[in-house]
């Protein structure tokens, strides 16, 4: 079975967010092998300068590059990614199936690091909006949940 990962920094606190993102990954084991690597966001001070942001970055970039599986293709979640339809996330993750799988990394309300936008072999953006973290991560699993219902033509995405 093909791999999927989401890496994501920082931990989900809302309960109800949590559930609908288990129940997703649930139904997705039928389609995927789906994991979910989270990643501590550092603390910041009130206000911090963007010296303090960009090392926080830095810091949670490497430890984001650890924890990427090898022999998968790299997706950066970013606010300037390519933006696709359902139908066409689809098919970006049906072409990756030949490339050992998927990772999906969602960085902090800062973002990501450049060096793991660097190494990554896609950027993608949900939106040109901005979504809370939590919200994004779970937009992310139901769209990767209906791209493998699309793949297997079965119903759920109209």
């Amino acid at each position: 079975m093909i791999k999927t990962v989401i890496i994501s920094v920082g931990k989900l606190k809302e309960k109800a967010t949590a559930s609908l993102i288990a129940e997703y990954e649930k139904r997705l084991s039928k389609y995927t092998d789906f994991s979910h690597i989270e990643i501590n966001d550092l603390a910041l001070p009130d206000n911090p300068s963007q010296k303090e942001i960009d090392l926080v970055l830095q810091k949670e970039g490497a430890n984001i590059l650890k924890a990427i599986p090898k022999n998968m293709v790299k997706a950066a979640m970013t606010i300037d990614g390519t933006q696709h339809t359902s139908e066409a996330f689809a098919e970006l993750i049906e072409k990756n199936k030949g490339n050992g799988g998927t990772v999906f990394i969602i960085g902090s309300s800062h973002g990501l690091c450049q060096q793991v936008v660097n190494v990554c072999d896609v950027k993608i953006s949900l939106s040109k909006m901005t979504f809370p973290h939590n919200l994004a991560r779970l937009i992310l699993t139901e769209q990767i949940y209906r791209a493998n219902k699309i793949l297997a033509n079965e119903n759920y995405h109209k």
